[in-house]
């Protein structure tokens, strides 16, 4: 296997620097394998992330930005199920926000 200088994960020594989907999805998958872990697409490590930094309290904004999307309503629409969860987490910190 030719050398990769910058020791990435997905690493394409071709002229063709840019590595398609599904090509990071075959390498992604294989290495999964080797270390026995469940398989997951590069989308769903995209969506794990984001959902994980909205769900520690990372701003809908900058999740929004790091995504790439267009809008913030597509980071809305996306994650509304995250933004529920922390509705509830919320509803609780303002019930005991008096109680010590």
């Amino acid at each position: 296997m030719p050398e990769n200088p910058f020791n990435l994960i997905f690493y394409r020594p071709t002229s063709v620097k840019v590595i398609t989907n599904e090509g990071a999805n075959k390498v992604l998958k294989g290495m999964l394998s080797d270390l026995d872990i469940d398989s997951i697409t590069a989308h769903g490590l995209r969506h794990t992330h984001a959902s994980v930094l909205l769900y520690k309290g990372a701003n809908i904004h900058s999740a929004s930005k790091r995504l790439g999307h267009a809008t913030i309503q597509t980071t809305l629409d996306h994650y509304s199920h995250v933004l529920k969860k922390m509705e509830e987490r919320d509803e609780l910190i303002a019930v005991n926000v008096y109680v010590q």
